[in-house]
């Protein structure tokens, strides 16, 4: 067979395999079309590949396949000829030929098996490439996982076939996870998505998805009857990865909101209902899963109103400062007070409820806190002024503040600002059962220490970390949450002997202890008997605006319980 006829048969064969395949099943089927073109250049009795891909973030099982494309009935001879051509560390084939049965080849024809073996290896390549480049469009690098593209032309294609209304979409967000982060590193902090991602991946069925949204944000696709279980397995994940000489170990929970995707109905949308139920989770500090309902659309957009009214109203003072005192239970007597914040927009109050946790969970909760604390300093500096001796005055300052690693320097600079002796300033830190970087609280409760200015935790005993808090932190005053107090009503003896041994603790760790929301004279003897110094409530007074506490600086400064809250 002369070599022009070679030459001429493979340009033809490969002309034919020039068609834009995306896989390699569709690339060994066109190839088994052209086998009689093979067949016709050499004596060729069997024709095998086999195609070997490493495991990888892409593909995390890989791939080591056998396609066999070609077997002559007439049988094959051993030994074939063998070409190993690999691609790269993750990708190589083995392409195997046999001879007729009781043929042979010669050794232009093995050269020139050989040069096959090379030339379909750079099809195999090429499709190899479009498949890595399709799948990176879907794929997050980090974790695997789909990304926001991948989930969404799954549910395209599920919405295609009438499946997607079978689903349920959980969108999760990963409680805590900045604390994970500082504590280990990103680099640590990534491998554990990694490490979250492979676990929840291997609890799936073929026709479920996981995707990651982001940063620690992911979403579940799942058939509606299956979404319960899952969830309770993938909210509740322990993972460990390596860590200095050893390993460190997490148990992850998540914020979860949950939708159940109706009829006709996009992955968009679905994705859109999911992540509202999750943040209406976030925003209620109640519940960590939350089922959509209508509802959450419409408090979903007075959320986004208040976050764009905010930055305006801050500058044009809509926000104005009440005070509500403190009472020492000894004597009854005027000791201190807490300033809160009231939102007065249009002639009419917005309930703190309706836009704190909004600034909080976006952050601008940090200037609002500032621009308490600054008010709160310059009424200080007019009360002196006027000879009128103000007491110390607590400030709420959100957990949030913390990842501020200046934020004992600012606050000196405030008080500096307005001349303002550090004694009538303290600073209470809210919401602080949930934190966990004690270092950073730690350091800043030393800071205002050193500086004369008194710190305060708030809603003491809600959390499991409340007694670490009490331990290490040096503070100054704990604060009892008031659902102690309310319980006090049900007469349970156990709720007795752990609000007694809370105050007792805190006394003899040389801290103060005040009780809020105290609203009944029962309640204020009972405390006064179990030696707590301090009250706050509306059994005193409620919050008052300026002059009305201005007057209470002025006045007499004593309570009496008959007349109180009148």
């Amino acid at each position: 067979m002369d070599m022009d006829f070679h030459v001429k048969s493979y340009c033809q064969l490969f002309d034919k395999l020039q068609k834009n395949v995306k896989t390699v099943e569709e690339l060994f089927s066109l190839l088994k079309e052209q086998m009689q073109e093979i067949v016709r250049l050499f004596p060729l009795g069997k024709f095998e590949i086999r195609l070997i891909v490493a495991p990888s973030i892409l593909d995390p099982e890989g791939q080591d396949e056998r396609f066999l494309l070609y077997e002559n009935e007439e049988g094959f001879d051993e030994p074939c000829c063998r070409e190993h051509v690999q691609m790269d560390e993750t990708c190589s084939a083995v392409f195997e030929y046999y001879p007729v049965k009781g043929t042979a080849w010669s050794p232009i024809q093995e050269q020139m098996l050989l040069f096959l073996s090379r030339q379909l290896f750079l099809l195999l390549e090429r499709v190899k490439l479009v498949q890595l480049l399709e799948c990176i469009a879907v794929t997050d690098l980090l974790t695997g996982a789909l990304n926001t593209r991948g989930i969404n032309e799954t549910g395209g294609k599920l919405l295609a076939q009438g499946k997607l209304q079978e689903y349920a979409c959980a969108f999760l967000n990963i409680k805590n996870f900045n604390y994970i982060n500082r504590a280990v590193g990103a680099r640590q902090g990534d491998m554990v998505l990694r490490e979250f991602v492979r676990l929840a991946r291997q609890k799936l069925k073929p026709d479920e998805y996981f995707a990651r949204m982001g940063g620690d944000n992911f979403v579940l696709l799942a058939k509606k009857e299956r979404m319960g279980i899952l969830l309770e397995q993938i909210d509740c994940m322990q993972v460990t990865v390596p860590y200095e000489n050893g390993t460190k170990t997490f148990d992850l929970r998540s914020r979860i909101g949950v939708y159940d995707m109706r009829a006709g109905q996009s992955m968009g949308e679905g994705l859109n209902a999911a992540s509202t139920a999750m943040h209406a989770a976030k925003m209620s500090g109640k519940a960590d899963r939350f089922c959509f309902d209508d509802q959450m659309v419409e408090n979903a957009l007075r959320q986004k109103e208040v976050s764009q009214m905010f930055p305006k109203a801050l500058a044009d003072r809509e926000f104005v400062v009440y005070y509500q005192p403190k009472v020492t239970l000894v004597d009854n007597q005027l000791c201190g007070c807490e300033a809160l914040v009231r939102w007065f927009r249009d002639g009419a109050m917005v309930p703190p409820m309706d836009f704190i946790p909004v600034l909080e969970r976006e952050g601008s909760v940090c200037k609002l806190d500032f621009y308490v604390l600054e008010q709160v300093c310059r009424d200080v500096r007019d009360w002196k002024a006027k000879g009128i001796e103000p007491v110390r005055i607590s400030v709420n300052f959100s957990k949030v503040h913390l990842q501020n690693p200046h934020l004992a320097e600012e606050i000196l600079a405030v008080l500096q600002k307005y001349e303002i002796p550090p004694k009538y300033i303290e600073v209470e830190l809210t919401e602080m059962s949930g934190y966990e970087n004690y270092k950073t609280l730690l350091n800043f409760v030393r800071a205002m220490r050193a500086n004369g200015v008194s710190t305060s935790i708030d809603d003491f005993g809600t959390g499991y970390s409340s007694l670490n808090l009490l331990k290490d932190l040096n503070v100054d005053i704990i604060k009892l949450d008031k659902s102690f107090l309310s319980s006090l009503e049900n007469h349970r003896k156990n709720d007795v002997i752990v609000i007694k041994n809370i105050i007792k603790m805190v006394n003899e760790l040389d801290m103060e202890v005040i009780a809020e929301g105290v609203e009944t004279v029962k309640q204020a003897e009972f405390l006064r008997g179990m030696h707590c110094c301090m009250a706050q409530g509306f059994l005193f007074d409620r919050p008052l605006p300026h002059d009305d506490f201005e007057k209470r600086l002025s006045g007499d400064h004593v309570y009496s319980l008959e007349k109180a809250g009148a």
